[in-house]
């Protein structure tokens, strides 16, 4: 052989080891495959290969894997991802041996991971202060603001839904540490039950425009205290965001519900009630809905703020959610009770074997998510039948510390949910 020719062969010989790994095998995707549909938790296999030691394993939404949503190592032939959302994949690898040497990736293949009926999947976690309490999401779906509660550092924080990232930390004054955030119908501001001075309390407003908080109405600027609130966790707005209806839990002899004018941003009217924690107006604005450590039920007169119907319901009633159609109301307590809210009567009772906190339906209404405010579980309820409630799942996060409240996109494929450690967990379908 001519020495031109040996000098070439060399030179191959080492373009082949710097370029495809020196030489080691490549894996053969074994499962899944084809653009197989697979539920989650999905475990990929691969073949195992001559001298590796490991493995580099690729997921990605795209062929290029410019972006992948997986890159991890494995010291086996598979790999178990669990953080996957309802979509497409592809996926590869890579063997290495004792040197670290790499093998070529092998050819991507592919898998679709199924929707379940609600969102299950764990996502993301989203790092907030700790103790966030409150949650709710604009009405065209852009962010999800959530409130925290601290004595000197409390903060709103505004989250992207795009890509779950935070954009804005809004200072505000205290925050009611159970206080509930919402937005107006238009979503040009947010309110919350706050405490002015940690001595005074009234209603926070936010502007979803300047990301800033705009009054503390109620009462005068630097009054004292005035006796019928804001102070308590449950707030219900008007659509045309003209008036909110505020709890002020005080104590179990000294509470009010209040009708605050939002243009003015003075109380018009108030009925005193013992201990009431969260109200809610009926889809129709025809009725008012309040629970409290009384362990009733009340419905009201949102005109005149009266009492037209008291119901016993759950030992220590804390919070309630309401059907679109106005039929049923879920109540919270020592067990879940289920209200017809025509005749007021209770049609269903069942216990959900957690410290039930938040209380929200899937946007289709087939569905009740119970947060455990004593622990890291999620009740799923099968609700499509309201008189005939069936558990249907208990989620576990065993990171988790407590979960208080949570929020849906419109179209039910996200879920958003507080954690008391101070984290938003997202979960998808």
């Amino acid at each position: 052989m001519k020495k031109s020719s040996k000098l070439y062969v060399v030179l191959l010989s080492v373009l082949l080891v710097v370029f495809c790994g020196g030489g080691i095998g490549i894996p053969q995707l074994l499962s899944p495959t084809g653009g197989e549909e697979v539920d989650l938790p999905v475990t990929l296999i691969w073949s195992s290969v001559e001298n590796a030691e490991s493995y580099c394993v690729e997921i990605a939404t795209n062929t290029d894997f410019s972006s992948p949503v997986v890159s991890a190592g494995a010291n086996d032939t598979s790999y178990t991802a669990a953080a996957l959302d309802t979509l497409m994949y592809y996926w590869r690898v890579a063997a290495i041996d004792e040197n670290g040497d790499t093998s070529d990736f092998s050819d991507p293949d592919s898998f679709k991971v199924t929707g379940s009926s609600y969102p299950r999947n764990l996502i993301t976690r989203i790092q907030v202060l700790s103790e966030p309490y409150s949650i709710d999401i604009t009405p065209d779906g852009s962010e999800i603001w959530v409130n925290h509660w601290g004595q000197t550092d409390t903060f709103v924080y505004v989250i992207s839904t795009a890509n779950n990232q935070v954009t804005h930390q809004i200072p505000v004054t205290n925050v009611c540490d159970d206080g509930e955030l919402r937005f107006s119908n238009d979503g040009l501001y947010a309110y919350y039950c706050g405490e002015w001075d940690m001595d005074s309390s009234g209603l926070i407003e936010l502007s979803t425009s300047s990301y800033s908080q705009v009054r503390m109405i109620g009462y005068p600027y630097g009054s004292p205290p005035v006796p019928y609130g804001p102070d308590g966790p449950g707030i219900a707005l008007t659509q045309a965001n003209d008036y909110v209806y505020a709890a002020h839990m005080a104590n179990v002899d000294d509470g009010y519900i209040t009708k605050i004018d939002l243009n003015s941003g003075n109380p018009v009217d108030s009925i005193h009630m013992s201990w009431i924690f969260d109200v809610d107006l009926n889809h129709s604005e025809t009725k008012l809905y309040a629970v409290g450590e009384e362990d009733s039920l009340y419905e009201l007169d949102p005109a005149t703020l009266t009492v037209t119907q008291q119901l016993g319901v759950s030992y220590g009633a804390h919070r309630l959610v309401i059907t679109k159609d106005d039929q049923y109301a879920f109540v919270t307590g020592d067990s879940i009770y289920v209200v017809d809210l025509n005749s007021f009567t209770v049609v269903a009772k069942f216990d959900p074997d957690i410290s039930s906190e938040g209380l929200k339906l899937t946007p289709d209404e087939n569905y009740l998510f119970i947060c455990d405010g004593g622990s890291n579980y999620i009740d799923i309820v099968d609700v499509s039948d309201p008189t005939n409630p069936r558990l249907v799942e208990k989620l576990e996060f065993p990171d988790a510390g407590s979960f208080t409240e949570l929020v849906f996109n419109a179209d039910g494929s996200r879920a958003y949910v507080v954690e008391a450690n101070g984290y938003v967990y997202v979960l998808g379908k």
